[in-house]
């Protein structure tokens, strides 16, 4: 017997807040976002004949929680080492799964947001929040999106130089001299 194919697979990255929830899909011809809050479910398709770009931007998360959890372990330690023995083993404890979440956070890697941009919109994919994630994302993503689109031309990826971009000056046509412009018309 033939075994059965999965209509959607699960993609890297994923997004889970209080209240809600959100995850990536792949499809046989699309990218599906859904994100759950509460009783109700969102879906966003996005096809990938229409993808134009996925761009990931890097952010100051990781730093900004580092700083925090860093500033309340020393905090913890300061108060296990200051406080009477009934209290100390309560302290040690909280100042050892803050050393545990600085070591996570600083290993799961840089932070970043991610956008998919397609011609009529532009929407970001909150599952990604980690540039490890995204990578993987995007090379899960690339032969679907190369096979619907063709590949990209290596030539398309260079930079353009400024000489380039600008056009000759033969090419450009010049204004009309104040003898060639017509008189205006006589007013009643």
């Amino acid at each position: 017997m033939a075994r059965r194919e999965k209509a959607y697979r699960r993609l890297p990255g994923r997004e889970a807040g209080l209240l809600s929830y959100s995850r990536l899909w792949l499809g046989p011809d699309h990218l599906l976002l859904v994100r759950t809050t509460g009783f109700s479910e969102e879906y966003k398709r996005f096809y990938f004949r229409d993808i134009q770009a996925i761009v990931a931007r890097r952010t100051d998360l990781r730093e900004i929680l580092s700083a925090i959890v860093a500033f309340a372990t020393v905090v913890f330690g300061v108060m296990a080492v200051f406080t009477d023995s009934g209290w100390r083993g309560f302290f040690i404890v909280l100042s050892a799964i803050s050393v545990v979440a600085l070591l996570a956070n600083w290993l799961r890697g840089p932070t970043c947001v991610c956008h998919i941009r397609t011609a009529v919109q532009t929407e970001e994919l909150s599952p990604l929040k980690r540039f490890r994630a995204t990578r993987r994302f995007i090379e899960r993503l690339r032969p679907n999106i190369e096979k619907a689109q063709g590949l990209l031309a290596p030539e398309l990826l260079q930079p353009k130089s400024p000489g380039v971009a600008t056009a000759s000056s033969e090419a450009v046509p010049q204004p009309a001299s104040d003898s060639e412009q017509p008189s205006p018309a006589p007013g009643p």
